[in-house]
C-alpha cells in the first residue's frame, strides 16, 4: 500500500509539473496543448501548432512527459497487483492479469505516441509519423480509461465486500 501511495504522490507532482510546463501550449491551433498535437490527423496540423507553439516547448513538455509515464504506469500497475491479489478465484485472478498488462502497455503506448512525435518536431516527420502518433494516443487514452475504470470500480466492489464482512 505504502508503494502506491508513494506512486499516486509522484503522480500527482508529475500531473502539476507537466501542466507548468504546458503554459503556452494552448492556441487557436492547439486547444487541447500538446493532446492537440498528440491527435494531429495530418502534417498540415502538425506544422500549424508547431509554428503558434514553437518547437522547443513542444520538445521539452515530451522530454518532462518521459517521467510522467513511468510515474502513472507505476501507479497504475501497482493498482492493478492489489486487486489482482485480492481475488479468490483464477477467472478473478486472469481478470486482473489482463488489467495490470493493460497498465504496461498503456505506458508503451506513450512511448511510441512520443517518439512519434519528437520525430515529427526534429524535422523528420510524416503522415506516417502523424498517423502513429495519433493512433497510438487514441488507444492510450482508451485503455488507460479502461483501467482506471477497472480499479475504481474494483476498489469499490472490494471495499464493500469488505464492509458488508464486518
Amino acid at each position: 500500500m505504502k508503494k502506491i501511495i508513494i506512486a499516486g504522490i509522484v503522480t500527482v507532482i508529475m500531473i502539476i509539473v507537466l501542466r507548468y510546463f504546458s503554459v503556452g501550449l494552448v492556441t487557436d491551433y492547439s486547444p487541447m496543448g500538446i493532446v492537440s498535437f498528440e491527435l494531429a490527423k495530418n502534417m498540415k496540423d502538425a506544422y500549424a501548432i508547431m509554428a503558434a507553439v514553437g518547437i522547443k516547448p513542444l520538445q521539452i513538455n515530451i522530454a518532462v512527459d518521459f517521467a510522467f509515464i513511468i510515474a502513472y504506469c507505476l501507479f497504475l500497475f501497482l493498482c492493478c497487483k492489489a486487486l489482482m491479489s485480492k481475488y479468490n478465484t483464477n477467472t478473478g485472478k486472469t481478470i486482473g492479469l489482463i488489467f495490470l498488462e493493460l497498465s504496461v502497455l498503456v505506458g508503451v503506448l506513450d512511448l511510441v505516441e512520443n517518439i512519434a512525435m519528437l520525430i515529427t518536431l526534429g524535422g523528420y516527420g510524416s503522415n506516417i509519423s502523424i498517423s502513429i502518433s495519433r493512433w497510438s494516443a487514441i488507444i492510450k487514452f482508451s485503455l488507460a480509461a479502461l483501467v482506471i475504470l477497472y480499479i475504481l470500480s474494483m476498489s469499490l466492489y472490494f471495499l464493500l465486500l469488505s464492509k458488508k464482512k464486518s
